[in-house]
């Protein structure tokens, strides 16, 4: 026997179960086992030092085979640049450009960004024309630029980007590019300067190598005008039907974008040169309900892309925007004037009768007050140079002009009010701050006696007079006394049977209700028509409640039992596995008991050698074997959920105990099978 070696004990576990004679074939019950391995850490030959050593050359001997795979596309990359080199040389001789040969689109809805972004990245990247034009780079060769936004906008609301680009004028001699970028990059906080990627191919975005510079966390939008199609400069060789006009893709900035296939999505061809001399308008949009980024360059076309988890793309929900460019050997001024900046813009409404409650739907009669408000947020920077507004159109039935018009219960100066033809405009610029909710009122008189008219209006929030949010409609209605009878109804979801006797609901049009599901044994609620709670109405419909039958299951059983490392000694070695889960059973039937058993479905074996009868299971009343035949670990009929993981409480020396003897000691791995079954007894 060797003394002083390490071996380690581990449960790894699975699940199986008994069917409940209650329970049908679509809805069976859970069942759980465990796996046990009983791991001991070294071969018999091997101290732990020489298996430790064995694993770190292991190690070794993979990172060296790494480092010769990126050595050989260094290799193949710089011979590849030799090549590319001489090609352009030979195919075209360039003239000097001028660092600044574009001016400003003609459009009047341009605004400042100058104080929009963080400092930029790189000494190519430069704002102008009173910080309307924002110039990532001059026609320049070897130039790289990022810049990003100072502050974040959300994702888990829309916004919408739209910004002019321009991406020279050097045709089929433009190269490389720019992206719009979406980066949650951790070093943005502590290291901003350092979130830009490779340049050349890499767009000032991406890796044009393993272990080159990337923007981390991000999703970039691609303007790519030079194709990549060499051996190691490689990443545009899947858009084969690009001919050199260029294209648009969305492409994910990780630690080696160099690779055949996999790197680009949404691709958009461009039917003639990008780098064509003219402005091109860009609409960037959010959809956050689908998670989906959507991108329209006018005289190219659009396309979308998902993101699946936000948290694996983006590592968040926030996020910066910004730009980012580069060129090489070929070259081009990339620029952008902006038109709307990403904003996140929060904006609902509702409306009270009276002194009434605010809601979203009212009832009213002739010459009530009627109050309508707007709640709005926008998170964003330099809002008094976007132009902010809100609008409403006031039906006629309420009047053609408001009784009174206030922000944050302050009434607003005339001159910041406009009504024409019943829209009614108040400018927020001296009012909005960034992220501070503001409160918008409008008071008016109903005019109108029809009964059951519905008079339905909404605000909307312009920046620029582009309309960038409409809030929830309100509806008011105009009253009649009447009332209206409806049934609620209480049913299976399978079977569309009845399960307790409906009731009759009666109510005034107009009156507020609200039904809630009945606790039934036996049965558990699972959904509704939907119109469980609203206001009486000629259109109001029968209440179903749906419920399916009650199961019983294993809602959380441990996945394994951790028994720690040990050394092999001279005596027999006590030790209670550590569960990684907890052990629960739920019980949703009107009758009947059950109860939890434990067995052991295969031996604890190494290489042949079985390790028999060293498992129990121990309780505060005593020790029971695991073994081939089932112990009862837990009988109840208790409903609802039972918690069951004190039985495995190892501090207090409860749960499965492995008794090992000195002659069992031995190091390797014992894996072996226990098995949970939980049963219905009637």
């Amino acid at each position: 026997m060797i003394r002083g070696k390490l071996f380690t004990l581990i449960l790894s576990t699975i699940v199986t179960a008994t069917i409940s004679p209650l329970i049908t074939e679509e809805q069976p019950l859970s069942e759980t086992s465990s796996t046990i391995e009983v791991m001991e850490g070294n071969d018999e030959s091997l101290s732990s030092e020489e298996q430790l050593k064995t694993v770190i050359e292991q190690r070794t001997s993979d990172s060296t085979k790494e480092e010769a795979d990126t050595s050989e596309d260094s290799t193949d990359e710089k011979e590849d640049q030799q090549t590319s080199k001489l090609e352009i040389d030979k195919e075209v001789a360039r003239s000097s450009i001028s660092p600044y040969a574009i001016s400003l689109p003609n459009d009047p809805n341009i605004i400042p960004i100058d104080q929009v972004f963080q400092p930029q990245i790189g000494t190519s990247t430069s704002l102008l024309e009173g910080g309307k034009l924002l110039q990532l780079n001059p026609a320049s060769p070897s130039q790289i630029g990022a810049i990003w936004s100072k502050e974040k906008v959300s994702l888990l609301s829309d916004f919408t980007f739209k910004s002019y680009l321009y991406l020279g004028d050097q045709r089929g001699s433009a190269g490389d590019g720019m992206t719009f970028t979406l980066t949650n990059d951790p070093r943005m906080s502590t290291a901003p300067q350092q979130v830009i990627g490779s340049p050349g191919m890499g767009l000032g975005a991406y890796a044009t190598a393993a272990n080159r510079p990337f923007v981390r966390n991000a999703l970039s939008i691609e303007f790519d005008t030079y194709k990549n199609t060499g051996t190691s400069n490689r990443m545009d060789r899947e858009i084969s039907a690009d001919t050199g006009f260029g294209h648009v893709a969305f492409v994910t900035p990780k630690s080696n974008n160099n690779h055949y296939s996999g790197e680009h999505s949404g691709v958009t061809l461009a039917p003639t040169f990008l780098s064509n001399g003219t402005w091109r308008m860009l609409t960037v949009h959010w959809n956050a309900a689908q998670r989906r980024l959507t991108y329209d360059l006018s005289g190219v076309g659009s396309n979308s892309h998902v993101v699946s988890n936000l948290t694996t793309q983006f590592g968040g929900t926030d996020v910066y925007w910004g730009f980012t460019s580069s060129t090489g050997t070929f070259v081009q001024e990339n620029a952008l004037a902006m038109t709307q900046l990403p904003t996140n813009v929060t904006s609902e409404a509702d409306v009270k009768v009276n002194d009434g409650e605010y809601g979203r739907s009212v009832e009213a009669s002739k010459n009530d007050r009627i109050f309508i408000r707007k709640m709005l947020n926008v998170e964003g920077s330099s809002l008094e140079q976007r132009n902010p507004k809100a609008s409403i159109v006031l039906p006629e039935e309420l009047g053609p002009v408001p009784r009174s018009i206030t922000l944050d219960g302050k009434p607003v100066n005339d001159a910041d009010v406009s009504i024409v033809d019943h829209r009614v405009t108040v400018e927020l610029g001296n009012h909005l701050v960034s992220n501070q909710p503001l409160v918008l009122e409008l008071e008016t008189v109903l005019e109108d006696d029809t009964p059951e008219k519905v008079i339905t209006t909404n605000f909307e929030y312009l920046e620029q007079t582009v309309l960038l949010k409409k809030t929830n409609e309100v509806n008011i209605t105009i009253a009649q006394s009447q009332e209206k009878t409806i049934q609620v109804y209480y049913k299976d979801i399978d079977t569309l049977q009845e399960i307790a006797q409906s009731k009759t609901l009666t109510g005034t049009i107009g009156e507020a209700y609200k039904e809630n599901p009945l606790v039934i044994d036996g049965y558990i609620f699972v959904s509704d028509s939907g119109n469980t709670e609203d206001v009486f109405s000629e259109t109001t419909d029968d209440i179903y409640f749906y419920y399916r039958i009650g199961r019983l299951y294993l809602s959380e059983a441990p996945t394994r039992f951790d028994f720690g490392s040990h050394k092999i000694a001279s005596t027999t070695l006590t030790v209670f596995g550590q569960p990684t889960g907890q052990l629960k059973v739920i019980d949703e039937r009107a009758t009947s008991s059950w109860r939890l058993q434990l067995k052991q479905h295969k031996p604890l074996i190494n290489n042949g050698f079985e390790m028999p009868g060293v498992l129990s299971f121990i309780t505060t009343n005593g020790a029971m074997e695991i073994g081939e035949s089932s112990i009862i670990i837990s009988a109840s009929s208790q409903k609802g959920e039972s918690n069951l993981s004190d039985l495995l409480d190892k501090q207090n020396h409860r749960g499965i105990k492995a008794t090992i003897p000195v002659e069992f000691q031995r190091i390797g791995t014992f894996v072996g099978t226990l098995s949970w079954s939980l049963e219905d007894v009637p």
